[in-house]
């Protein structure tokens, strides 16, 4: 008597769901359980963390400066600067980003607190480079948590 309530309720869970005709054979029922499977999971991962400002993960490549030069002075670009002032502001204490061909500046962040984004970014002062990691947008500031980094080649560097 069990095993036939089992068997009602499951027709009626099926008929609830679904409309009458809609899947009528064994192999389009398999295919849509394969696409609810599929789809529950990219649900999940699209939701991700509402707070956060993260668009993802992306490379930047752009010139590794000082932040205040280029944000006071629009003749400082990523393809026009001094060398000698970047080191000179860097050893002062200026934060350092990545100034981007297109006038952004990439601030590097971490997860920990304080933050240590900084020592990311210091062996390369004043060269080009390339990083990958989470970046993050707010109110048009940009920043990114680096998970890899190099110095791009001099004849690459002026793209």
């Amino acid at each position: 008597m069990k095993q036939d309530k089992v068997v009602r309720s499951s027709n009626w869970f099926r008929s609830a769901l679904l409309p009458v005709g809609m899947i009528s054979t064994r192999l389009e029922r398999r295919l849509f359980a394969v696409l609810v499977c599929l789809a529950v999971p990219m649900l999940m991962l699209a939701v991700d963390n509402p707070d956060s400002t993260a668009v993802g993960t992306r490379t930047v490549e752009g010139l590794v400066r000082d932040i205040a030069c280029p944000l006071q002075n629009k003749k400082s670009t990523a393809a026009s600067y001094s060398k000698e002032c970047i080191t000179m502001c860097e050893k002062a204490g200026s934060p350092l980003g990545i100034l981007t061909n297109d006038g952004s500046v990439y601030v590097p962040i971490t997860e920990s607190m304080p933050d240590t984004g900084q020592n990311a970014l210091k062996p390369f002062v004043g060269e080009h480079v390339q990083a990958t990691g989470k970046v993050f947008e707010r109110n048009g500031a940009h920043a990114i948590e680096i998970s890899d980094i190099h110095q791009l080649p001099e004849n690459a560097a002026g793209k």
